[in-house]
């Protein structure tokens, strides 16, 4: 049903002016102070062309919604959302090239843009992750400019090529009331949600806020640096198949990484003047024993920066009394509910999931014969997509935040 609408997702990391919390925010406070003394001004906001093979987007489409659109004498909306957020543009014209750089971001500057919105008002709907999510439910795809329907967006909606033309369920006609929207306060622009860092604003869906600030920086920009990889890896036409791989390897680095953070870390505190690993950096691994060992080529856990593969982790967690003098059982009661979720929940995650072998094949650049949707089932297992993920797991247990579910072995 009409009228069409546009929808397109940003990537708020891509922001370049720090003073801002995302391009969007900047945007909303230009356009807003020009308003202020010209009620005509107006802003472009630009699709950045993400891959040179991406497929040319037909602007006959794009051009032809907005002139339906006034046809009907209805507004034409640009939904703009980092996942976090929810934006929305009253458009009216799109352009292959402006006219006036002078009325768009610094941002877009020495950068592909393939298509552009002329912005007339523009205004915040949601400053936080439930709520996006809710409105992006809304908006659906069912029209003659796709071969295929999709009922709703999500954040996890893949195989998209933005921007989209869509249909709102709702039919809202957020500009209808006298007066312009950008002019007027919103608190959804001073509210506590929008006080969130920036590394913050994707990730809180998937992993609640407080679970994510206890995990380790280092790791969590990794994770960004993944969901980043993932989206580029799902932006336009074509599906590039090396970034997913680069993506779900990172996921997998950082889960390493983690159980390096706490199991390992834990084990070296607690024993590490007793066990000795071998000094290869690239692939150190745990000895059973030293005795009778060329000490040279190896050295005490204690004094070692190494970081244990997702292999020699699983070892441990299969075979507590793998060191002859004490057990790990023993070792791990004062970190119980830890070494319990790691035990009974995360060995077999490890096993059944295959996501030691797929490791091992994504560090090797091996022929990874997964589909897409199982790779990204590996983002979800750990994120915690549809479910209690590993990455909220492990730091729930390591902090005994919460009682943490735990299945039979």
């Amino acid at each position: 049903m009409k009228p069409y609408h546009f929808y397109l997702a940003f990537n708020p990391l891509f922001n370049e002016d720090q003073t801002w919390k995302t391009q969007a925010h900047e945007f909303h406070q230009k356009l807003k102070d020009k308003k202020a003394t010209n009620p005509d001004a107006h802003m472009y906001w630009g699709k950045i062309q993400i891959s040179e093979y991406s497929e040319p987007l037909n602007m006959s489409n794009f051009l032809q919604t907005v002139s339906e659109n006034n046809d009907l004498q209805m507004d034409s909306h640009l939904y703009i959302t980092d996942y976090q957020h929810m934006w929305v543009g009253k458009v009216s014209e799109v352009l292959k090239e402006i006219p006036d750089e002078e009325n768009t971001l610094a941002f877009y500057k020495n950068k592909k843009v393939e298509v552009w919105f002329k912005i007339v008002d523009f205004d915040l709907l949601s400053n936080n992750s439930a709520e996006t999510s809710a409105i992006l439910n809304q908006i659906h795809v069912d029209n003659e400019y796709y071969n295929y329907k999709i009922k709703e967006m999500t954040p996890f909606t893949s195989g998209i090529r933005f921007p989209m033309i869509v249909q709102d369920k709702t039919q809202e006609r957020f500009f209808n009331n006298p007066g312009l929207r950008i002019l007027k306060d919103n608190p959804l622009l001073t509210t506590q949600g929008e006080a969130m860092k920036l590394n913050n604003l994707i990730h809180s869906f998937v992993i609640p806020e407080d679970t994510f600030k206890r995990i380790p920086e280092h790791i969590r920009s990794q994770i960004v640096h993944a969901e980043i990889l993932l989206l580029e890896a799902q932006s336009g036409g074509k599906k590039d198949r090396f970034k997913l791989e680069q993506a779900i390897l990172t996921y997998l680095k950082c889960l390493e990484t983690l159980l390096n953070d706490t199991f390992v870390a834990y084990l070296k505190r607690e024993e590490g003047h007793r066990i000795w690993i071998t000094k290869d950096r690239s692939s150190p691994k745990f000895m059973r024993s030293a005795l009778d060992k060329d000490k040279s080529s190896l050295t005490r856990l204690k004094d070692s920066t190494e970081t244990f593969n997702l292999s020699q982790i699983k070892m441990l967690l299969d075979t507590p009394s793998f060191f002859p003098h004490t057990s790990l059982d023993y070792v791990f009661r004062g970190k119980k509910s830890f070494w319990e979720y790691c035990r009974l929940e995360l060995r077999s995650t490890l096993k059944n999931e295959s996501l030691i072998e797929l490791r091992n094949i994504l560090t090797t650049h091996g022929d990874v014969k997964a589909h897409d949707r199982e790779l990204l089932l590996v983002r979800n297992i750990l994120l915690g997509v549809g479910g209690r993920g590993v990455f909220n797991n492990v730091i729930e247990a390591w902090f005994e935040l919460s009682p943490v579910k735990l299945k039979v072995a």
